[in-house]
Parts: structure tokens; C-alpha cells; sequence
């Protein structure tokens, strides 16, 4: 099999090749390939009429997710019927009642358009057209208006070029800045569920990838933070490597739950504020609207600070052995910044910093989970006991199931 037409996209755009399959009303498969990147659109007669890619965000699922259509129970559940007895998902959803069929058809026109949109801010990449190719087995045809999405494709160019400009590194590391005005702070939830996210060892590109929105609206969100003042660039910390592992298992490599420590330089630009990126005029929440009123203490159980009690009164404790932790331990097991205990829109949440030997509640592993009154966590060779002292009983209103979009 042959390309008709390839070459790459530093000297040939998307747009232009997309024009150009239009006007000589082609039919075949056009191929965009970026590293392990991989995009899949298909022509009749000049006509887009389906589109596919490898990153899991494009799927069908997660996008209905980004767009409040379905709900992270009815996706796994879907999911899990996928795997016991194939399907699409698509179609899954519409037997069991989740979709009307010209909702499946909307947001199969919206898969393909995210498909394209996506390409459209690749930096660089190869592209190859293939005469006569068909589409897949069982795939749904649809009708796109090509002008339309070029130009919502050029749009998106400008905005992430943008607000490249505005943060131009993806390796910088961001954190809360120490004692912003809590109660005049007023953000949208998705403003707050980026705001929970900066820990001061997740970088942007890290933050990008921790959420299923497109790269561009997260850089929107974190410059909105940034400009507004309640986030800062920080220097990364250095991670001692001396420490031998000592945990119950060996260390977990999965990319898919990796919360990265090692960091390049910190080059944020200032740049003046542009009033189109800053956070929405629409947003209303405050911080006490968005967290839950928790009031607990943690206790150290064994080892030589046996007995201490540390109260929990700040939105952040850092668990480690450097002295820059709020809670501060001598065990040789602990890593220098081990984990950290943070107030969120459900009450504290442990996170594992990626240490060494790992973050343990009760008798698992964890990367990041609520805490609840009575539960043990152990890192290094040191256990340590949450207590819940008083919990605000009403839900707040982050704790419903709304997602960076």
C-alpha cells in the first residue's frame, strides 16, 4: 500500500492538505502520525466523513465524560460490557437507554471534530493520503462542514500559539501561593479542580495530563491562576537518592498514575495580562462553597515522634524527612518530600509524591485518596493514625460529578 500524497506538517498544514483533498474530491484515508501519535480521517468525494485517533481522550467515552453527557459509573459500566461481550460504545449507550440516537449521531460528529481539532495543534508530524482505502468495519458515517472545521481549527492554533507565549514551559512547576484571600477568591469548579491539582511537584505538562481536557484549556485555566495571582512558579526539589527501598512491594512504574519530581529549569515569561485568558467573569464559587469543613489531626503511631499529635489546620501538610516539611520524620524509609495531606472538595486527600517506597492506607498502595476518620497510613517504617474531629454534614458543591471540560 502507497501514498498518493505525504510529506510532513512543517511544510505543508493541516488545513492546506485538507483543502486540497477537498477540492480534488478524494476518497481514501488520510494518515497524521506524531511520535506514538496516531489520527485516522477518512474521505469520500471530498467529503470528511469519519475520523478516529489512538489517545485514549479522543474515544467516544471520554468525551461524553468532558461533556457532562454520561457519568463515570455508566462509562465504566459500559466499559466493563465492552470487554465481556465487544460492542461500541456508542451503541452501548444507546441500548441501554444513556443516548438517544440523534445525540450519538451529535456527538459522533463532535469525536471526529475533536479528532481533527487535536491534530491541529501538533507542532510537527507526518501525514500520508491512501487512494480507495474504506472505512472500518462498523463504522458510522457522518457529514462535517470542512470549511467550518478549518476554521474552528484555526482558531485553537491561535489560542494555544497564545497562551504558548504566555507559558512557554511545560516543565515548570506551579504551587498555591502561600496565604491568598480565601474568601474573596471567586472561581469556576473547573478553575477549583485545577487549583486542587497544583502541588508544587506536578509540572504543566504533568497538570495536563492528570485531567481529559485538551492541553490548550488547561494552559487557559493555569494562566488565569498565574495572572490572578493564586498560583507561582517554584523551584523543583531535589529527591536524596540514598535512601534504599524498604516497602512492603517494589517500586510501581505506571505511567498512568506517575505524579513526576524530577523538573527542568522554571522560565515563566512575565507577560502583560490578556483580560481573554484570565478566569471567567462567570465564576462564583468561593473556597468555603468548594471544600469541605473538616477539622481532624493526624498521630504519629510508632518511631521516635510516637505520641505527637499534629493538629490539621492549613489546606497543606508535606509528610518527609527535609525541614521544609510540616510534618517532619527521621525514618531513613521516608523520602525527603514522601507525600502530602491536603484539604479538597471532599475533605483531606492523602498523595504520594512519588516517593520510594511508596504511600500506603490501611493495607494498600495509593497515589491519591479521600481520607476517612480511623484510616492508617504508613510510609516508610512509620504509621500514622487521621482523626476526623468535626465534618460539616451538608455536600459542598465541588462534590458533584463535574469535570475540567
Amino acid at each position: 500500500m502507497s501514498g498518493a500524497l505525504q510529506g510532513n506538517l512543517d511544510s505543508f498544514k493541516l488545513a492546506e492538505v485538507l483543502n486540497f483533498l477537498s477540492a480534488s474530491r478524494k476518497t481514501g484515508m488520510l494518515t497524521l502520525t506524531l511520535a506514538e501519535r496516531e489520527a485516522y480521517v477518512f474521505f469520500r468525494a471530498g467529503n470528511v466523513v469519519y475520523a478516529a485517533s489512538n489517545h485514549e481522550s479522543l474515544r467516544l467515552g471520554p468525551i461524553l465524560l468532558r461533556k457532562q453527557k454520561i457519568s463515570s459509573e455508566q462509562a465504566e459500566e459500559i466499559d466493563d460490557l465492552m470487554l465481556r461481550s465487544g460492542g461500541r460504545f456508542g451503541d452501548i449507550a444507546l441500548q441501554n437507554g444513556i443516548l438517544t440516537q440523534e445525540q450519538l449521531d451529535n456527538f459522533l460528529k463532535i469525536q471526529v471534530a475533536e479528532v481533527i481539532f487535536d491534530a491541529f495543534i501538533w507542532k510537527s508530524g507526518d501525514f500520508s493520503f491512501f487512494d480507495g482505502i474504506d472505512l472500518p468495519p462498523n463504522a458510522v458515517t457522518i457529514s462535517i462542514d470542512l470549511p467550518n472545521l478549518i476554521m474552528e481549527g484555526a482558531r485553537r492554533i491561535d489560542e494555544w500559539e497564545e497562551c504558548f507565549k504566555l507559558l512557554p514551559d511545560s516543565s515548570v512547576v506551579f504551587r498555591v501561593v502561600a496565604n491568598p484571600d480565601s474568601e474573596k477568591i471567586t472561581l469556576s469548579l473547573d478553575e477549583w479542580k485545577i487549583l486542587f491539582l497544583i502541588n508544587g511537584q506536578r509540572t504543566l505538562e504533568d497538570l495536563c495530563q492528570e485531567t481529559d481536557a485538551e492541553a490548550f484549556r488547561v494552559y487557559r485555566l493555569v494562566y488565569g491562576l498565574y495572572a490572578n495571582k493564586l498560583i507561582e512558579p517554584t523551584a523543583p526539589r531535589g529527591e536524596e537518592s540514598e535512601a534504599a527501598p524498604t516497602g512492603p512491594i517494589g517500586r510501581i512504574d505506571d505511567d498512568t498514575l506517575r505524579q513526576s519530581t524530577s523538573f527542568g529549569d522554571a522560565t515563566v515569561r512575565e507577560h502583560p495580562d490578556d483580560t481573554s485568558l484570565l478566569i471567567s467573569g462567570e465564576a462564583t464559587l468561593s473556597y468555603e462553597e468548594v471544600v469541605k469543613k473538616t477539622v481532624a489531626q493526624v498521630t504519629i503511631v510508632n518511631g521516635e515522634n510516637a505520641g505527637i499529635i499534629i493538629p490539621l489546620m492549613d489546606n497543606e501538610y508535606l509528610i518527609g524527612r527535609a525541614q521544609d516539611n510540616q510534618i517532619r520524620l527521621s525514618d531513613l524509609g521516608v523520602s525527603a518530600h514522601h507525600a502530602r495531606v491536603f484539604r479538597g472538595p471532599e475533605g483531606y486527600v492523602l498523595e504520594d509524591l512519588k516517593s520510594r517506597n511508596g504511600t500506603w492506607l490501611n493495607t494498600g498502595r495509593v497515589y491519591h485518596s479521600v481520607l476517612n476518620n480511623g484510616d492508617s497510613i504508613r510510609v516508610g517504617a512509620t504509621d500514622l493514625r487521621y482523626e476526623v474531629l468535626f465534618e460539616a454534614s451538608e455536600t459542598p458543591i465541588a462534590d458533584q460529578t463535574v469535570r475540567v471540560r
